[in-house]
């Protein structure tokens, strides 16, 4: 089972770095040179650094683990876990540097190891179906509220 982002939703770097390119080119073209050419300079920057990030994303769940690719393109993520001798899965609540509320996943291993993850936002809108999954690959999965 993988997991991307909508096409509408990878678009949207590229939207906006070709708004920006665009305003840029059309300052350049009207209005004045130097800081039309900044501007598209900034538009083609944008491009070239977030415009294939949100196609790159992708959450992967198979009976092997769970693993994700995340971040710019020049400098993937991966972070994810196996369920080779795995006890349970616990998904619980963290905070933050920003000391905001996250999800967070922890895996607890029989040798008494345990990874814990703080999963993107791909990760997270697909939360339900991976647990789903999981569950169908006989593991045990435990959400623990903190309210």
């Amino acid at each position: 089972m993988s997991f991307e982002f909508p096409l509408l939703i990878s678009l949207i770097p590229v939207a906006l770095g070709c708004s920006i390119l665009l305003v840029g080119i059309l300052t350049f073209l009207k209005v004045n040179r130097i800081f039309g050419g900044v501007v598209s300079l900034l538009g083609i920057i944008f491009l070239v650094m977030f415009g294939p990030m949100l196609f790159m994303d992708k959450v992967q769940v198979d009976s092997e683990g769970i693993f994700q690719s995340t971040g710019f393109w020049f400098s993937q993520t991966e972070k994810g876990f196996e369920f080779n001798g795995l006890e349970r899965i616990l998904i619980t609540e963290g905070h933050d540097m920003k000391n905001r509320v996250i999800e967070i996943w922890v895996a607890e291993y029989r040798s008494g190891e345990s990874v814990s993850i703080d999963p993107g936002d791909l990760w997270e809108s697909n939360g339900q179906e991976i647990v789903e999954y999981i569950r169908k690959e006989g593991l045990r999965v435990e959400k623990l509220d903190k309210k």
